[in-house]
C-alpha cells in the first residue's frame, strides 16, 4: 500500500512538472523570477546545508569545487556543503527528472547553451538584484573588474542566470614536435593568424606526412562535426546564420555553401579525414598536428605522447567576408529558484568570482583563462603561471571576435537538441566526399522545419 502511495504521488508530481513544462512551451524569453530579498552581510555563524551540481566525470571540476568548499568552510563554518553530479550528454532529462521530484540541487552547473532549458523551465534566479546589490556595497564592479562579454553569454533580455567560473574559448593546440620536423615557418604560428595561412600550414604538413610514410595521419584533429562552438563560428564567418530574430530559416544560402566547400576542401586535401572512413590519427596520441578545443591546457600537457611537445595559438581568423569569429562559450553556476538559502548560495558564487577564488581554482585545475581582468595576465596568474614560454594568451585573444551558440537564444530550448543535430550532420556530410552539399542543406533546413512544426 505504502508503494502504490508513493507511485500516486510521483506521477501527480511528474503530471505537475509536464503542465509546467507545457505552459512554458515557446517561451523562449521568459525572465524568470528574481530573488524578493537580498542580503549580502550573511553572519559567520548562519547555518545552512546546500549541495551543488557538477558534471560528472570531470575530475578538474571536482577539484575546484571542493577547494572552493574548504576556504567557504573558514569564513562560514556552520555551513554544509556537498555536491552530487549530472551527466553532460544527458543535461535535460536529468535535470527535469531533479525538479519534477523536488531535487534539484541549490547551485547547479550549466553551460552557455544548456542554461536555456533551465531558465525556459523556470529553474533558475534571475540575479540581477545580486549583481546590483555587490555593485552598490562595492564588492565588484561588473563592468571594470570582468570581461563581461561572458557574463552576457550567461544573460537572456540583460537578466543574468549562470555565472561564469572561467572565460572558455576555442584556440588551436599544436603539437610543436610536428610542426618543427614539418618545417613549418613558426614566425607564421601567432595570435590572429588567417585561415589562409593556417591552411598553408596544413599544406606544409600534409606533405611532410606523405614524405614519411604517414599517409594515414591527419594535419588536424578536427572538430568540425561534432562540435557547435567550432562549426557555427565558422559558418557565421562567412556570413551564414541558422535562424533570425523572427524566428525564419536562414541557412539556406550561398554562404553557407561556401563555408561547407571549405569544408569538402578540407577533406579532399587530407587536411581533415573524411567522416565516412575510420581514423587512428589523433592529436591525444601525437599523430595528428592540431586540435581545436576550449579545455584547460593541462589537459593535454602530461600525456606521454605530447608532454614537452605542445603549444597554443588562436582560432585561425577566417577573413573571406571580413566578419571572423571565434567560438567561445560559459560554464558555470545558477541558482535554483527553490532552493532555502539563496543568499548563502550567492555568497559562493561570489567567492568563486573573487580573486582569491579565482587563484584558488586556477591552483585546483582550472588551467583556462580566468574571468577576472586583473587575473589577465598568464605569466603572473595562477590559471597560466605554471606553463612558462607557452602561448596561454591564446585564449584571451580576440575579444571582438567572439561568438557563442547565439541562435540557440533565439529557439525554444525544446528544439535545440534538433537544431544542433541538424546542424552537426549538415558539417558531417560536408566531410563526406560522396555527399552533395546542396543536399546537405537542403536536408538541414528540412530537418529544422520538421523541429519547428513538431513544436
Amino acid at each position: 500500500m505504502k508503494k502504490l502511495i508513493c507511485l500516486i504521488l510521483a506521477l501527480i508530481t511528474a503530471f505537475a512538472f509536464t503542465a509546467c513544462n507545457n505552459k512554458n512551451k515557446g517561451d523562449s524569453t521568459s525572465t524568470g523570477d528574481a530573488p524578493q530579498t537580498v542580503n549580502l552581510n550573511l553572519d559567520k555563524n548562519t547555518e545552512a546545508e546546500i549541495t551543488i551540481l557538477i558534471p560528472g566525470g570531470n575530475s578538474n571540476e571536482e577539484t575546484m569545487i571542493d577547494a572552493l568548499i574548504e576556504d567557504f568552510a573558514l569564513m562560514y563554518p556552520r555551513v554544509k556543503i556537498d555536491y552530487n553530479y549530472v551527466t553532460v550528454n544527458s543535461y535535460d532529462s536529468q535535470i527535469r527528472n531533479l525538479a519534477s521530484t523536488g531535487t534539484l540541487d541549490d547551485i547547479v552547473w550549466s553551460n552557455s547553451p544548456d542554461f536555456y532549458y533551465l531558465v525556459n523551465k523556470n529553474l533558475v534566479y534571475n540575479l540581477n538584484p545580486y549583481i546590483e546589490a555587490s555593485e552598490k556595497a562595492g564588492v565588484f564592479n561588473l563592468e571594470e573588474d570582468f570581461h563581461s562579454e561572458f557574463f552576457d553569454m550567461g544573460s537572456i533580455g540583460g537578466n543574468l542566470y549562470c555565472v561564469p567560473r572561467s572565460a572558455d574559448s576555442v584556440v588551436t593546440f599544436i603539437n610543436t614536435d610536428i610542426f618543427e620536423k614539418a618545417g613549418v615557418d613558426m614566425s607564421l604560428v601567432k595570435n590572429g593568424w588567417t585561415w589562409d595561412t593556417f591552411l598553408s600550414v596544413c599544406e606544409t604538413i600534409r606533405q611532410y606526412f606523405d614524405s614519411t610514410g604517414k599517409g594515414s595521419s591527419y594535419v588536424l584533429d578536427a572538430n568540425l562535426t561534432s562540435w557547435l562552438s567550432v562549426c557555427y563560428p565558422m559558418l557565421c564567418s562567412y556570413g551564414a546564420d541558422v535562424i533570425d530574430e523572427n524566428g525564419n530559416i536562414i541557412i539556406d544560402s550561398a554562404a553557407t555553401k561556401k563555408c561547407l566547400e571549405m569544408v569538402r576542401y578540407m577533406v579532399e586535401k587530407r587536411y581533415i579525414v573524411d567522416s565516412q572512413e575510420a581514423s587512428g590519427s589523433s592529436f591525444e596520441a601525437g599523430t595528428s598536428a592540431m586540435l581545436f578545443q576550449s579545455a584547460s591546457f593541462s589537459l593535454f600537457a602530461e600525456r606521454m605522447a605530447l608532454k614537452n611537445k605542445i603549444d597554443l595559438v588562436s582560432f585561425p581568423l577566417i577573413t573571406e567576408n571580413n566578419t571572423p569569429k571565434i567560438g567561445c562559450g560559459i560554464a558555470g553556476y545558477c541558482i535554483n529558484k527553490n532552493t532555502k538559502y539563496a543568499d548563502v548560495c550567492w555568497a559562493f558564487l561570489n567567492y568563486m568570482l573573487s580573486y582569491d577564488g579565482q587563484q584558488k581554482m586556477a591552483n585546483n585545475g582550472l588551467n583556462l583563462a580566468s574571468i577576472r581582468k586583473d587575473l589577465a595576465d598568464p605569466t603572473t596568474a595562477n590559471w597560466g603561471i605554471k606553463y612558462p614560454g607557452i602561448n596561454m594568451s591564446s585564449y584571451l585573444y580576440g575579444s571582438e571576435y567572439k561568438l557563442d551558440t547565439a541562435f540557440l537564444s533565439r529557439l525554444d530550448p525544446s528544439m535545440k537538441p534538433d537544431f544542433t543535430t541538424a546542424l552537426k550532420d549538415m558539417f558531417n556530410s560536408a566531410c563526406n566526399a560522396t555527399k552533395d552539399i546542396d543536399a546537405a542543406i537542403d536536408q538541414c533546413v528540412e530537418d529544422m522545419e520538421y523541429a519547428l512544426d513538431e513544436y
